[in-house]
């Protein structure tokens, strides 16, 4: 069991580093929109273990990269840790293997992601002079379907490695 859990673990540290230093070798669009690869390895321990693991995973996840990036520490943690959390009400025990190998994971991603990115960019945001609309026109909605997009790649590398057993 706690074997698992440093697996899951490592993969979130290697996820962070890849998302702090090669994710920008993707950006789109003038406001440099990324997909949270970090968020998509959340959704999949969320979706995995359940609720109170998606939480703690997403506060240290979010706590790095926060440290990492050296602005407004606990926002990323917050928001992470939201998603984290809402992405365990996915976990049911006889429907994980068939949630994680769908489109419900692709769904799963996009809400998470949208109320990441909402929380994150509405506080990141105050007191300048974007407002609330311009707010989810420019970040959250393409920074929430980028990622969603971007998370077809686990689902469909776990089909495969169900066709190759």
């Amino acid at each position: 069991m706690m074997l698992e859990y440093l697996k899951y673990a490592g993969i979130l540290i290697v996820l962070i580093i890849v998302q702090k230093t090669l994710i920008w070798l993707i950006a789109v669009t003038s406001y440099d929109i990324t997909p949270d690869i970090v968020l998509i390895g959340l959704v999949y321990i969320g979706i995995r273990k359940g609720k109170i693991t998606g939480t703690i995973s997403g506060f240290a996840a979010g706590l790095i990269m926060d440290i990492l990036s050296f602005s407004f520490l606990g926002l990323m943690a917050l928001s992470k840790c939201i998603a984290g959390y809402l992405s365990g009400y996915f976990n049911r025990e006889n429907k994980v293997e068939r949630y994680l190998k769908s489109y419900i994971f692709v769904l799963t991603v996009f809400l998470c992601s949208l109320v990441n990115n909402l929380i994150y960019f509405t506080i990141y945001f105050q007191g300048t002079t974007l407002t609330f609309p311009d707010i989810i026109v420019r970040y959250v909605l393409p920074t929430a379907v980028y990622t969603a997009f971007v998370s077809i790649l686990p689902v469909v590398l776990l089909r495969k490695k169900v066709i190759v057993r």
